[in-house]
């Protein structure tokens, strides 16, 4: 088939979602279609090419389609920026629609489905996060496509109760490359690498420090609980990786205010995508924290691309304890912890250096399920 990925957002782009992009678009063309990028030419792009930039093989086309990038305009207020760009790119996706009409469209946003459904090609709508208005329009919209992709159970629920047809949905978490975790260093040479003790219980957090701008992702309870730890005597050092560069210094200063020195903690910042493997190789456990909080984000959508690659890794992880987490793992796998909860943390993390959980086959299982590959060839099988 000719299927065409349509974003709104730059591409390659340092945040976590144009990773998730990058790897469907692979796994899609890996399965001997045809695949576009269709992307807006908005914002300043990194020098290097997509392709080097995710560490993927070319083989998928990307379209920068031009519009009038109001976000980057001086002269358009702020809270009208995004509107008008929205506006102009609708226009250019319409336009390059009438002369491209692959077989299949496919999107991870609500936001452009007004133009592309007009289009009358079948749409792949995959889900992140919900709405929060116009909640009507969006269910006749969502019953209007070929198939609606959840990402977890919770929120394949809540659009049920919404009124979404059940014969449109489909639930499929985010994925995992697998083939970049093989033949990774043990963890004393990868720590080497990266000058990080030795003599150190590496505990590591490898992912965003935040998601959708502002919403925190439990590092600081983290800190918390490796304070805690060190308090104790517990031989361990702390290592986060990953940005975006401007929470580093909220992170810092809350570290030192709990008594850290850079003998016990290290913020990396953002690192190449290339370059995670190596990261999460040079843990010796690794972690996926979260704040107490009713967010949906983490009751209902969250998929963490993190803990697939903790498990591709073959590390002790621990993970708080949140319901979309535990369709993907259960405590045979990981050493869970309260959300929100540093004294939790603090012990998983124990729990998971003196008795790690070794389930090697369950846990192989679990990564290949959710390969890129696999992914999207159930999504695709379930489309046509």
């Amino acid at each position: 088939m000719r299927i065409a990925y349509v974003t709104q957002t730059r591409f390659p782009t340092e945040r976590a979602h144009g990773y998730q992009v990058a790897q469907v678009c692979h796994a899609v063309a890996s399965l001997d279609h045809e695949v576009t990028l269709v992307t807006p030419t908005v914002g300043a792009v990194p020098v290097e090419s997509a392709f080097s930039f995710y560490g993927i093989s070319e083989n998928f086309r990307i379209e920068r389609l031009q519009q009038f990038d109001a976000l980057s305009s001086p002269f358009v207020p702020g809270q009208c920026a995004f509107a008008i760009a929205m506006l102009s790119y609708r226009f250019a996706l319409k336009k390059f629609f009438e002369t491209c009409t692959p077989d299949l469209l496919y999107i991870r946003t609500p936001i452009l489905l007004p133009v592309l459904l007009d289009t009358k090609i079948p749409v792949i709508l995959e889900l992140h996060t919900l709405p929060k208005f116009f909640k009507r329009r969006f269910v006749r919209m969502a019953n209007r496509c070929r198939l609606v992709i959840c990402l977890t159970k919770a929120m394949r629920d809540e659009l049920l109760s919404w009124g979404c047809d059940p014969r449109r949905m489909l639930v499929e978490g985010d994925g995992v490359d697998h083939e970049r975790f093989y033949n990774l260093p043990e963890a004393r040479l990868a720590a080497q690498d990266w000058a990080l003790p030795t003599d150190r219980t590496v505990v590591g957090y490898v992912g965003s420090l935040v998601t959708r701008d502002t919403l925190e992702k439990g590092v600081a309870e983290l800190i918390d609980a490796v304070a805690l730890l060190r308090k104790k005597g517990s031989p361990v050092f702390c290592w986060i990786v990953g940005g975006p560069s401007s929470w580093l210094g909220t992170y810092k200063r809350r570290a030192e205010e709990r008594g850290l020195t850079v003998k016990d903690i290290r913020f990396q910042g953002a690192i190449p995508v290339r370059r995670v493997p190596s990261a999460i190789a040079a843990c010796d456990v690794c972690v996926y924290p979260a704040p107490k909080s009713r967010h949906p984000y983490f009751l209902r959508d969250t998929s963490p691309l993190k803990l697939f690659e903790y498990l591709a890794a073959r590390k002790p992880i621990v993970c708080a304890d949140l319901p979309p987490i535990r369709d993907i793992v259960s405590d045979r796998i990981v050493h869970f912890c309260v959300p929100g909860d540093a004294e939790s943390l603090a012990q998983a993390i124990m729990q998971a250096i003196e008795h790690p959980l070794h389930h090697p086959e369950e846990r192989a299982d679990i990564v290949h399920r959710h390969s890129w590959v696999q992914r999207m060839e159930r999504i695709l099988a379930e489309a046509v």
